[in-house]
């Protein structure tokens, strides 16, 4: 198949397709097959949208490291449910701040993000 034209959006021969598909048509190209004396219109669209990848960044990693980090959860001394809750993923209290630390990732799993001390 030959290639016979490629048009941008807006250009006459694509408004039916931008109205389609908007923002999201990147190119509309006309096509022929000699073998089988047919024409095609194919389009070229985008189909993700997301953040390009910082280079020298590997964003598990960095994820792992911050799930890895430890922070300080302000639990009261009533909340004795509460304090059962963070022992068993391992936190430890620290009598002389009176917090208890964990690792951020076991916080943000047991829903106590509001409750981590920056």
């Amino acid at each position: 198949m030959d290639v016979v034209k490629t048009l941008k959006p807006g250009m006459n021969g694509t408004r039916r397709l931008v109205e389609i598909y908007g923002d999201d048509l990147i190119a509309v190209r006309y096509r022929l097959d000699p073998e089988r004396q047919l024409s095609y219109t194919t389009v070229e669209l985008i189909i993700e949208r997301k953040p390009a990848p910082v280079k020298g960044i590997n964003r598990t990693a960095q994820r792992l490291y911050q799930n890895r980090q430890t922070v300080a959860l302000r639990i009261l001394r009533h909340e004795t449910d509460l304090q059962r809750l963070v022992q068993s993923p391992g936190a430890r209290w620290q009598p002389d701040r009176q917090l208890w630390l964990m690792r951020q990732g076991d916080a943000i799993k047991l829903g106590l993000s509001e409750r981590i001390i920056k």
